[in-house]
């Protein structure tokens, strides 16, 4: 029996601008993300009939109302297969993290059971079918860096920029809704910043550590510190044990620092780790 078994890597955002509220209910936005090693693994296998979808992770619904369940039976359903499909996932991203663990295992069943079942479909082909069923998909069908706009499902990927980080990543072990985050988000004077794509992109190209963490952006971070203090803590220990800059990934509540090297990332991590469950030292890929 055929099967193939995939990485699904989280992302971060270094840099996640809320332009405005749409009248379809969405959200104009302009997002650079950026993928990085804290993966779940998911095993995609033949079935002859079916979807069938276990997870290791009690908290992730596998039911027909499941975004991977969704995910298997619109790709199934839109190439006329007759055939199920078996899917593993071994959860290693936080739910509700504003990490996309939910987004990046969408992507990679489509991903997979394109590869499993020889069916042929191009990436943009796999990015229009993950577009409709969320917006942060299209992005993992091809990870690495790219800016996302329009409502986050419009992505173009940065084949020349692909930066060499570091990052201390730490979740408080809670959840923050995107639901709530998107509603209590307030438009005015100051987070709307539109030059500041521009200036990550200058960053990027220069690959230095220093100039990325000194453009970083998040326009819900203030807000949920507000709501969540926990965070705002988590960031200024971060800064306290040499961090180049940090940020909320995300509607949050994970933080991310970014470290001048592996070295300094791995120190960081060793100072605080007796503090924190959910902390990794990541690099991006």
């Amino acid at each position: 029996m055929n099967n193939i078994e995939i990485k699904s890597y989280a992302k971060i955002n270094l840099i996640l601008n809320v332009l405005s509220k749409r009248e379809d209910g969405y959200h104009n936005i302009e997002s650079i993300m950026q993928s990085i090693s804290l993966a779940d693994k998911v095993t995609i296998s033949e079935r002859m009939n079916g979807i069938k979808i276990d997870c290791d992770c009690h908290k992730v619904p596998t039911d027909l109302k499941s975004l991977a369940y969704r995910t298997a039976g619109k790709i199934l359903d839109k190439c006329k297969l007759k055939k199920g499909i078996d899917i593993k996932i071994n959860k290693k991203i936080p739910l509700g993290s504003g990490l996309a663990g939910g987004s990046t295992n969408s992507a990679t069943i489509l991903m997979g059971i394109n590869k499993v079942y020889h069916l042929g479909l191009t990436n943009d082909k796999l990015r229009e079918i993950g577009g409709e069923l969320g917006m942060d998909i299209p992005f993992f069908i091809q990870n690495g860096t790219a800016l996302a706009y329009h409502k986050g499902e419009k992505v173009t990927h940065f084949a020349s920029v692909q930066p060499s980080l570091w990052l201390v990543v730490l979740n408080p072990g809670f959840e923050v809704s995107t639901q709530w985050a998107y509603q209590n988000l307030k438009f005015g004077k100051g987070n709307v910043q539109k030059d500041r794509i521009n200036k990550m992109i200058l960053a990027l190209k220069t690959g230095k550590p220093e100039e990325i963490a000194k453009n970083l952006y998040n326009s819900f971070e203030k807000m949920v510190i507000r709501k969540f203090p926990e965070i705002g803590e988590i960031k200024e220990t971060l800064i306290k044990e040499g961090a180049l800059g940090v940020l909320m990934s995300g509607s949050g509540p994970t933080m991310f620092g970014i470290a001048k090297n592996k070295d300094a990332a791995l120190k960081i991590y060793s100072n605080i780790k007796s503090r924190y469950n959910l902390i990794w030292v990541v690099h991006t890929v």
